[in-house]
Parts: structure tokens; C-alpha cells; sequence
């Protein structure tokens, strides 16, 4: 037997107000995780090119942040805060469903 009934549903065009609210919610999450995971790494790469012994030393590999170089800190903690940061973000804005279209 078939179901002459079909449901489409697809992240890139949703059709009802509460998957465009999902989709906005995830498009934001997602946005904030490129940032963290692509923006902090290129800009610790791009603060050591100006070092003169191409060794890539700048304020952000110099500067200490409790006893760790604050670049290691940055990667290796900020990171892993800033994930579980972005968890709690999705969790609040799926509750709240704040974009009401």
C-alpha cells in the first residue's frame, strides 16, 4: 500500500514559519562556529606574519594567559569554552524560537 501523502522538507527552502525559525536558529549556530573555528586560527596566523624572522612571534604568541602562551590558551580552552558556549546558545534560542515569521 502506498501513502499518496509526501512531506518535503529541506534546510535550504523550509516552508513553514516554525522551519524557518529552525533554520535561522541553526544558520546562526553555524555562523558562530565558523568564526570560532576558522576566524581564531587565521587571526593567530595572520598577527605573526609580520615577524621578521618569519618565526610568526606577535603579541597574540608572546602574551601569557594563566602561565600558557595566550595563542595555545586560545585554541587548546577557548575553543572548547567557546563550543559548549555555542551549545547553550542553540538550546536558549531553540527554546525561545525568537524569529517569529
Amino acid at each position: 500500500m502506498s501513502d499518496n501523502r509526501l512531506l518535503k522538507v529541506n534546510f535550504f527552502t523550509p516552508s513553514t514559519p516554525n522551519m524557518k525559525a529552525e533554520v535561522f536558529i541553526a544558520a546562526v549556530i553555524l555562523g558562530f562556529w565558523g568564526v570560532l573555528s576558522f576566524g581564531l586560527p587565521l587571526l593567530i596566523w595572520l598577527a605573526g606574519l609580520g615577524d621578521p624572522e618569519g618565526l610568526g612571534r606577535s603579541f597574540i604568541t608572546e602574551a601569557r594567559f594563566l602561565g600558557f602562551p595566550l595563542h595555545y590558551w586560545l585554541i587548546a580552552q577557548g575553543c572548547t569554552i567557546g563550543y559548549v558556549l555555542l551549545c547553550k546558545l542553540y538550546c536558549i534560542l531553540w527554546d525561545k524560537k525568537i524569529p517569529r515569521f
